[in-house]
């Protein structure tokens, strides 16, 4: 999957997880809370991208001789578990939710990704090293992916379904002038 799908997606389904649970406490189908859940979409974005804006580099750019791969650490299991295990003790000393809207984005991530079906990644280091593809360079990645838009139609449904619910949600934003206080709290409206 690519940025669009991953942002996008990610989002579009926080958001109606959010709406979800709110709208279950409104109806009294779950124990209320205080106050309404309020996501923080700023942090769902970082935790949806947040494999790719490491492995990409670490492995493609920083170690293409190590590693030459952009699927690596952030990409595991493992580090999905170290997610979740630092989101319960953000959560139990600090009462914040924060930890755990990173790792919704991560598990969004793969699961948009399907890293499952790489099993030497995801299940990292249990398998062995990491598959390297030699001669792998920056640019052999960004024609590899313009070559796989014309080569793989599959891809269009996810971007561009990525493309228009962040498009919706901007435009939302700029009409209802609610665009700095996303900025500054992470809210959709």
């Amino acid at each position: 999957m690519y940025l669009l799908a991953h942002a996008g997606i990610t989002v579009g389904a926080a958001y109606t997880a959010e709406k979800a649970i709110n709208w279950r406490r409104m109806a009294g189908t779950v124990p209320p809370a205080s106050a309404p859940l309020r996501v923080d979409y700023r942090v769902i974005l970082l935790g949806a991208l947040l494999p790719d804006i490491i492995d990409k580099p670490l492995g493609l750019i920083l170690l293409p001789g190590v590693l030459a791969n952009g699927r690596t650490f952030l990409h595991t299991l493992l580090f999905l578990l170290l997610t979740l295990l630092a989101a319960v003790m953000i959560y139990r000393q600090q009462r914040k939710l924060w930890g755990f809207y990173v790792a919704f984005g991560v598990l969004m991530h793969f699961s948009l990704d399907a890293i499952w079906t790489d099993p030497v990644t995801f299940y990292w280091p249990l398998l062995g090293a990491f598959q390297t593809q030699p001669g792998i360079t920056f640019l052999w990645v960004v024609q590899s992916w313009i070559q796989s838009f014309r080569e793989e139609p599959r891809l269009y449904i996810p971007e561009t379904a990525g493309f228009i619910i962040l498009l919706f949600f901007t435009a939302r934003l700029i009409i209802q002038k609610e665009v700095t206080a996303f900025m500054r709290q992470g809210r959709l409206c």
